[in-house]
């Protein structure tokens, strides 16, 4: 048997006993780095008030429904061109796109009518995918809501 007199850290077997669990650490630190800068948007710390106020969203819906409030919403590239029907003395409303699971890429915003009564809205990004479209007036009186999937043509709320 031949005799190694030479040190351990020059000595292949520690170093690849040390390596197996320093590569673990390693991971294990790098997936917690990860997941604490990419947390979902779609977890709510106050699930009691939010679902109250889903309550809330019912009674506007119900509003625009009994006065005969509805909204023809027509695409044409990145704008949106919403024209109401129903609405007496519709200045400015509130628009509101909602992305089902990029909080980063909601837009609320407040419109004024043009000279026919109808209201545009342009964007820069892209607005293709899944939203919650969300039109109100500026006193919140009643709501238009819709999931839609866009690009698309027309729709209606």
């Amino acid at each position: 048997m031949k005799n190694s007199n030479k040190k351990w850290f020059k000595q292949f077997w520690p170093w690849f006993l040390i390596i197996l669990p320093l590569t673990a650490v390693i991971g294990g630190i790098s997936t917690l780095i990860i997941a604490s800068h990419n947390k979902p948007d779609m977890v709510v710390d106050d699930y009691y008030s939010k679902g109250k106020a889903i309550n809330a969203d019912f009674t506007l819906l119900k509003n625009a429904q009994s006065r005969n409030i509805n909204a023809l919403v027509t695409q044409i590239d990145n704008e949106l061109i919403i024209h109401l029907n129903g609405v007496k003395d519709s200045s400015s409303i509130n628009l509101s796109l909602f992305h089902s699971t990029l909080a980063n890429r909601d837009i609320s915003l407040l419109l004024t009518a043009d000279g026919k009564g109808d209201f545009h809205f342009s964007s820069d990004a892209d607005l293709k995918g899944k939203w919650q479209l969300r039109i109100e007036p500026f006193d919140k009186s009643w709501r238009l809501q819709k999931t839609v999937t866009l690009p698309t043509t027309t729709l209606s709320l």
